[in-house]
């Protein structure tokens, strides 16, 4: 199991950081929690496609719908959060700036929106899903309906600004997210052994 690495105030930390490199340590638990959700979903929406016996057709697609939506909002809040340590949360950490990999956390997530160009707009089309219904000429080209599902096996799509947004949900998807967030907190490393040389506080 994956866990988060130990990135915890040392003796040497400025009093001044303490608080802001256990508020980074948090971020980056964060960051694991987010692929466990991300898996958890994606499970959620393998047994809809197989239900037990017990349950309905119905319940099983609306089970599919959900999955998928948590799926796009927890990707979305994945992005969010690597971007946030990088520009608020290792701001208040200066003494450690030395020791993180800058160019390891900017190239997971350039990865990460290279692999899923869509968040954003998926989140937005998810988000707001009433009222972009409401105005489906705003937003499915062309006269197309705006309908939210499966045009492909296995890749769950919606219409957002004339564009169409689509999210595989399989296994593939899980392990190139995973990939990203091994990538991000790679970058992390020679922090977390210089302040477990330095000597952890209690």
């Amino acid at each position: 199991m994956r866990q988060t690495p130990l990135l915890w105030p040392s003796i040497a930390t400025p009093t001044s950081e303490i608080d802001g490199v256990k508020n980074l340590y948090a971020h980056l638990s964060g960051l694991i929690s987010s692929v466990d959700a991300w898996e958890a979903g994606l499970r959620l929406y393998q047994t809809a496609k197989q239900p037990p016996p017990a349950i309905s057709r119905s319940i099983a697609n609306s089970w599919r719908f959900i999955a998928c939506n948590e799926c796009v909002l927890e990707l979305f809040h994945l992005r969010s959060r690597m971007a946030k340590i990088q520009s608020v949360q290792l701001r208040k950490c200066p003494s450690l700036r030395t020791w993180v990999d800058i160019d390891k956390l900017r190239n997971a997530r350039t990865h990460l929106d290279e692999t899923f160009p869509d968040i954003e707009a998926f989140r937005h089309a998810i988000a707001h899903s009433g009222q972009n219904e409401s105005h489906p000429e705003d937003h499915a080209p062309n006269g197309v309906p705006a309908l939210t599902g499966f045009r492909e096996p296995d890749v769950f799509s919606k219409h957002y600004q004339g564009k169409l947004c689509r999210l595989e949900m399989t296994d593939r998807s899980l392990q190139k997210i995973s990939d990203v967030v091994d990538e991000y907190l790679a970058g992390f490393a020679s922090a977390v052994t210089e302040l477990a040389r330095q000597g952890h506080l209690e």
